[in-house]
């Protein structure tokens, strides 16, 4: 089945993406990191230092790729380089172009059905072509911060939007997969020990994350929510129980 991008792509992504691609400030400053050629650089520093993967040497992450560039209608498939960035567990890279990069430590820990969620979550992202927002977003904090109070202004749409392009990957992550669980823990796998996740029991009756989330979104005072809200200007940070909310609505809804 090939899924089309309004089939996984979250309405808030959507929406953001869409006002900061059209913003003329950040077209114009597009324009002249293109003069300076800055994507060929950027790009050049992980193609030159970092190990390609390929279906020679990674049959079952190619195989995947594939599996998930024919479900989510991605006509190429991407390249795929290994690092050891201990920073970045998975991410894409590049414009024009886009490239796959993989921490080792990360990759050698998953098993194929999780990896096959992380590529499809990946493949959605140059779908949704998060790549050039990406890219976009970097030259309007550069140009906004000339600007007086414009780097408030910018910082805080993007920033709600690099939250909210989480959304779009976790909905790709669960189509691919059908495990609402293993979509939960995926959440929360770059924060918890494997131990300790094993005895959360994520989406049953017992689920231990269940009552911070509940917490988050209806528990607080108006004064943490007014604190939350703030905090969205000057920080990307994801919120946790946001993702894993939405992703059990996303399950709902299509039972």
């Amino acid at each position: 089945m090939e899924y089309d991008v309004k089939d996984f792509q979250h309405e808030k992504d959507s929406s953001m993406a869409s006002e900061i691609f059209n913003s003329a400030v950040a077209q114009a400053a597009l324009k002249e990191l293109q003069k300076l050629n800055f994507e060929r650089v950027y790009t050049y520093l992980y193609a030159a230092s970092c190990p390609q993967l390929t279906a020679k040497t990674s049959p079952t992450l190619y195989r995947n790729l594939e599996r998930a560039c024919e479900m989510f209608g991605l006509d190429k498939v991407p390249k795929v380089f290994v690092t050891r960035n201990y920073r970045e567990m998975v991410s894409v890279i590049g414009v024009s172009d886009p490239c796959i990069i993989f921490s080792a430590e990360y990759l050698r820990k998953l098993d194929e059905e999780t990896l096959f969620g992380i590529l499809a979550g990946q493949v959605s992202a140059i779908r949704c072509e998060h790549h050039r927002i990406v890219y976009i977003a970097w030259a309007l904090e550069f140009a906004a911060s000339y600007l007086p109070g414009g780097s408030i202004a910018a910082g805080k749409l993007i920033n709600d939007w690099k939250r909210s392009r989480y959304f779009t990957y976790d909905r790709a992550f669960a189509l691919a997969t059908g495990n609402r669980a293993l979509s939960l823990r995926q959440i929360l796998i770059n924060v918890v020990p494997q131990k300790i996740l094993d005895k959360m029991e994520l989406g049953t009756n017992f689920d231990a994350f269940a009552e911070q989330v509940d917490f988050f979104l209806n528990g607080m005072s108006n004064v943490q929510t007014g604190l939350r809200e703030a905090v969205q200007v000057f920080s990307d940070k994801d919120w946790l129980p946001l993702r894993y909310n939405e992703i059990n609505k996303f399950f709902n809804e299509r039972s």
